[in-house]
């Protein structure tokens, strides 16, 4: 059981991150997330979809002909960065990744994607694809207006859940009498804390 002097902690990270998926502005919703491909780590922006402290993980939405994915299944670990300008509190997630490709989580996610976000998956080139010359990677019938649910549904072979499970995160809260930093640790479905030095 976690200690009473990390709880306080776990309590307010839990309820930033629930913001986080009820309010598309809040500061948590977009995060920073790395893979390595070789020996160079690599850094993209993606958008938190699911979080649950309960099962340690957090899920974002990625195409399934992405370099990260392709990353990923090479090397499945992952580091994860939050910041809020405004709590200044800074959150680094470490652990593990497991790609959801047209399964059952996939489908029920793909129910709640807007046609709009579903022409995201529907393009003609793969993510990161060198081109001749500037494309939008949308289908040129769907450019301005919405695609059908017949024409969107052809985006779900892209469509993957890249679900994040982590087994470690660093808090950092920003002080001007010290900061305040500290490590839970994720195992067996126990959480322990540890201070450290900031």
């Amino acid at each position: 059981m976690l200690k009473r002097e990390f709880q306080e902690i776990y309590g307010k990270i839990n309820l930033l991150m629930k913001k986080a998926l009820e309010n598309s502005a809040h500061p948590y919703r977009t995060f920073s997330l790395a893979s390595l491909d070789k020996e160079m780590p690599k850094l993209r922006t993606v958008v938190l979809r699911e979080f649950s402290f309960e099962n340690f993980f957090l899920d974002c939405h990625s195409d399934i002909r992405s370099p990260k994915v392709i990353e990923f299944k090479k090397n499945n670990k992952f580091s994860a960065l939050f910041y809020s300008s405004e709590e200044k509190i800074q959150l680094r997630f470490n652990g593990k990744v497991e790609i959801f490709h047209n399964n059952s989580i996939t489908k029920k996610r793909w129910k709640f994607i807007t046609p709009s976000s579903r022409r995201c998956y529907m393009g003609p080139f793969s993510p990161s694809d060198h081109l001749e010359e500037y494309h939008s990677n949308i289908p040129e019938n769907v450019k301005f207006e919405n695609p059908s649910k017949k024409e969107s549904d052809k985006g779900y072979e892209n469509f993957v859940v890249i679900r994040c499970h982590f087994d470690e995160l660093d808090y950092l809260k920003l002080k001007y009498s010290g900061h305040l930093r500290c490590k839970l640790i994720f195992e067996n479905k126990n959480i322990n804390g540890v201070w450290l030095a900031p």
